[in-house]
């Protein structure tokens, strides 16, 4: 077999245009598509990268203004406090200062008051044991010794209904009752005008001055503390009125 060069020639013209035509239609188009390809995918890779560091000097910069908010707030909020501490003590001051005042002149007129009140009831009580004083002695008897109570006493007696004054005379333990020992001439003089026959004389000294007769059946009073508490009563129910 014998190998024809001619047939080669053509084959290998016809390799060498169906490469020409690759390259101008397709290589070079393809590179060309990959080649700007990898320039836009740099590009975006640089934008990419820029738009990182972007982010990061932005998050940053949000760090530093998060940080330097807390550091304003913590001033402004120190601040804050420290002036409202200051008005509250200004205010205190104040209040503590007033309340005192208050108290001053709370106390100047509680003491006006009560020197006023002091006043009022001692002259109250003045006039009070001058009434007393009067009536009591406008009722003492004449003389106001053991024989004019006697003789009051006597009177006393007299104007009581029969049956108390039966009931008293005749009860059991009937007796004299006197704030102090009688002598033996009052004694005498005490029941001879009395016109009773002597009896047991008891002691007691609350009678201020007087004299009182007690039985177990029945009792007379006829002293000088009888009259004060009656006449206080009086008084009282006076007043009331």
């Amino acid at each position: 077999m014998s190998f024809d060069w001619v047939t080669f020639g053509f084959q290998l013209v016809n390799v060498l245009v169906l490469l020409a035509i690759l390259n101008h239609f397709l290589f070079r188009p393809v590179a060309a598509i990959i080649a700007k390809r990898q320039a836009e995918t740099a590009a975006a890779l640089t934008r990419a990268e820029a738009a990182r560091g972007e982010a990061e000097a932005a998050e940053k910069a949000a760090e530093e203004a998060k940080a330097a908010t807390e550091a304003a707030r913590h001033d402004v909020l120190a601040k804050a406090k420290e002036e409202a501490e200051a008005q509250r003590r200004v205010l205190v001051d104040a209040a503590r200062a007033e309340a005192a005042k208050l108290a001053e002149e709370a106390k100047g007129q509680a003491q006006s008051v009560v020197s006023a009140a002091q006043a009022q009831t001692l002259m109250r009580a003045r006039d009070l044991g001058e009434t007393i004083a009067r009536r009591a002695l406008a009722e003492l008897p004449d003389p106001p010794d053991a024989a004019g109570y006697a003789a009051r006493l006597k009177q006393v007696i007299a104007a009581m209904a029969e049956d108390q004054r039966q009931a008293l005379l005749s009860g059991a333990g009937l007796r004299l009752i006197a704030p102090k020992p009688l002598a033996d001439t009052e004694r005498k003089a005490v029941f001879s005008t009395l016109s009773l026959p002597e009896t047991a004389i008891e002691l007691d000294p609350t009678l201020i001055a007087g004299l009182e007769m007690r039985s177990d059946t029945g009792l007379v009073h006829n002293s000088l503390a009888h009259d004060l508490d009656r006449i206080a009563q009086a008084l009282k129910t006076e007043a009331g009125a």
